[in-house]
């Protein structure tokens, strides 16, 4: 059984200047989101899967539910 997906066009958009790093996205929905460690130590997640298929929907809404700084959106696009 999958979960919910999100219906139509969309796209994932993520505030790189908010995040924090703390990989809830990650862990969430591993096949969308991954976390890196820069030099200075800051991580920072990073978009792998800007199209996911419909099975992975459910993660990926998870993963705006529950990030912790609230830095990712689904905003729908115009199918036309």
């Amino acid at each position: 059984m999958t979960g919910p997906t999100i219906e139509g066009k969309f796209r994932i958009e993520l505030d790189f200047d908010l995040c924090q790093g703390h990989g809830v996205c990650a862990g969430d929905a591993p096949e969308i989101f991954t976390v890196l460690e820069n030099r200075l130590g800051y991580a920072k997640v990073r978009l792998i899967n800007p199209d996911p298929p419909p099975e992975l929907h459910s993660g990926l809404l998870n993963a705006v539910k529950y990030c912790p700084n609230r830095v990712i959106r689904i905003v729908k696009v115009d199918d036309s």
